[in-house]
Order: structure tokens, then sequence, then C-alpha cells
């Protein structure tokens, strides 16, 4: 009988989440396991931390003939099914995406993904991490917190429609996955979900000291600069915005207004990999007013020791606590959209409560987000999926 063989310490990032992949695929090497990356030439390059030892199909090239385009859909399928079953854990960051399925395109929405199917019958053990609250909750659930403020708010609302793309996506992860993965702040009632400590950074190049180099520093200023970033793929569209940013804008601008010495470091569209030389630079980061938790600015924020402005839902913070009863509070100044004008305020009038929030902020990256911590914990419970 036919048995393939492969070291049990072997895994496979599909679709990279942000910088965490990259510190986990090294953090897990340094432990003896074979560990890759896998990154579709479709996934945007503004969001790649690095370039270097990616595990890709052959770049798709423009083809009219038709036979020549089928197998030119097939590449990424090929580069799967030739070294897919060398892994024994494959880590899919988002809902597994087409071009993973054999000729993405001529099968229907229903049909369930193939690829899912070969990777059971090779033995793989799956693991999907959500990227977004629809991969999470469903739409039903999510537009009835805050009053649907989120949801309302948010330029991704025609494409997580609950029938058509949200319960299908909950079935198929139900189906094929053996663990979905949670950082602590969302409850959901979808997916069976471990709680791990997963989101990760280098504490190395992310720190309070980084050497800025000359061609991101700015000039010197004795004017505190305020840090919001924004990506516009699609969060900010016909008027939506999921981040709070005019609200942000507005309580900047009133500031000033008001006599303060402040500058606006308003960001878009940042590479990922340059982002922190910027990050370095401002005196205080505003995440977001609106989501409900932090995201990877604020994660980049804290282990700079800067100190961040940002919304946390009630619910998911005593949710928090409950995984992590290690914490009893969190180095966040929390900000509606209502009350960004007063945290901004309280933090551009007070340096000494400045230096101590940054400072705990540091402390709070130092316990939370080592990937030499996290990847060992990490490294647990993949051995332990039978």
């Amino acid at each position: 009988m036919f048995r393939i063989v492969r070291s049990r310490k072997s895994v496979l990032f599909i679709r990279p989440d942000y910088h965490c992949s990259f510190f986990y695929r090294d953090a897990l090497r340094r432990l003896g396991w074979k560990a890759d990356i896998y990154v579709p030439w479709g996934y945007p390059a503004h969001l790649l931390f690095s370039t270097e030892d990616l595990k890709r199909p052959h770049r798709p090239k423009s083809i009219s003939n038709p036979i020549g385009k089928f197998l030119n859909l097939l590449q990424p399928t090929l580069w799967y099914m030739l070294h897919g079953w060398r892994y024994e854990f494959h880590v899919y960051y988002g809902r597994p995406p087409e071009w993973l399925n054999f000729a993405p395109g001529l099968f229907s929405k229903g049909t369930p993904n193939l690829s899912l199917r070969i990777a059971k019958i090779w033995g793989c053990k799956l693991v999907f991490l959500p990227s977004g609250c629809h991969e999470e909750l469903s739409q039903r659930e999510f537009s009835q917190l805050d009053g649907g403020a989120v949801c309302g708010n948010c330029g991704f609302w025609d494409r997580c429609d609950d029938p058509g793309v949200n319960l299908p996506h909950f079935e198929r992860v139900r189906k094929f996955f053996d663990m979905t993965i949670g950082a602590g702040s969302t409850p959901t009632t979808e997916l069976p979900t471990t709680h791990i400590k997963w989101k990760s950074i280098n504490l190395s190049l992310w720190n309070p000291n980084l050497l800025i180099p000359e061609a991101h520093r700015m000039e010197k200023s004795s004017n505190l600069r305020i840090l919001h970033s924004f990506s516009s793929n699609g969060r900010d569209f016909e008027g939506r915005n999921i981040k709070g940013s005019p609200f942000i804008r507005e309580a900047v601008e009133r500031l000033i207004d008001e006599g303060h010495p402040i500058e606006f470091m308003y960001l878009t569209d940042i590479p990922s990999n340059q982002m922190r030389f910027y990050q370095a630079q401002a005196d205080i980061v505003v995440e977001q007013l609106r989501y409900g938790w932090w995201g990877s600015t604020g994660v980049e924020a804290m282990a700079l020791g800067k100190p961040v402005v940002c919304y946390l839902r009630l619910t998911w913070k005593e949710f928090f606590f409950d995984n992590f009863p290690e914490y009893e509070s969190l180095p966040i100044i929390e900000a509606t959209v209502d009350t960004i004008y007063d945290s901004l305020k309280l933090l551009v009038e007070n340096e000494d409560l400045r230096v101590r929030i940054g400072g705990e902020a540091r402390t709070f990256a130092e316990r939370h987000f080592d990937p030499k911590v996290n990847a060992l914990s990490f490294e647990q419970y993949l051995l332990d999926i039978h």
C-alpha cells in the first residue's frame, strides 16, 4: 500500500499573515522544523514583509490560446500537487483561495475546494487562521455589534454575505480543518477555536531604539507627531471608513486650532516592511475607533514602545482576560469616535502618561508577541493534533 513519508515537524504557511508567518517560519526552523511560506502571485506586494525564500508557482502569463490559458490556470495547483504533500501541517491564512483549486473559475462557487480533499488524502493536518471578522462571525451576528457601526462603515460589506459566502466558508472549515486559531479576542460560535498568543513580531527589529534609515527619516521637529495609518484597499469606500479616520483627523485639527504643537502623520499604503520606520518617529499612534480590537498596527506600535489609542470592545476585552488570566489590564488608551478628542488631548498634555503607557506597551509586547516563546506554544498545539 502506498504510504507518504515526511517529517512530522513540517509546516507550510499558505498566504502569510503579514509579518507573523515569517517570524513563525524562522522560529520553527530554529526548533528543527521544515517550515516554508507559499505566496500566490496575486498577493499584495506591499504587504509582504520579505520576498526572500518564498515558495511560488510559475508567474502567470498573458495567454490567449484556450489550451495555454487553461494550463496557465493550473500552475498553482501543479505546484501544490508536486510539493504540498511534503508538509505535515498546512496553515491557511484566510479562506482557502481559488488559486489552490483545480482550474479556478471552472467550478461553481459551491464546489468543495479540491485542494483540501487532496491534502486530507495525503494525511496532512489543516490549520485555519482567520484574516478578519467575516471569517469568524456571521454577517448577521457581526452587523448587530455597536448598532451596525462596523459593518455599516466597511468597504467589504457586499463581499461577505452569509448565504453565498460566509456560511459555506464556516461549513468548509468545520469539515476539512483540524484546528482554527484565535488570538483570544473574538468569541465565535461558528467555529471551534483554539485561542493562543498568535500575533508575533521580531522584538529586535521593532524596538524603541530603532535606527531610522536616511531614506525614511523625517525632518526634526519639536511638535508632537500623531500617526494614523490606513490601507485604501476596500477599507475606505464610498464614504465608509472602518477605522474612523475622519474622526481622528477632526480631533487632531481641533487640537491644532487650540494651539497644541502637533503634526498629523496620516499614512496610507506604506509597504509593510517600511512602516516601522515611520511609527518609530511618532509620539502617539491611533489604531482604529470602530472594529473593537488592535491589529498589526497596534502590535507594531506597542513593540516600539509607543502609546496606542484604540477602541476595545468591552465584551472582547473580557474574553481576552478570560483566555489570558495573567493580564488584568492592557496598555491601551481606549477611545471611540465620540471620545477620540478627549483621549488625544489627555496624551498630548501629559508627557508622563505618554512615557508610562509607552513603557507598559513595550513590556506587554515582550510578554505577548515574542515569536520565540509563541512558536514553542504553537509547536505543541500542532503536535497535539491527531
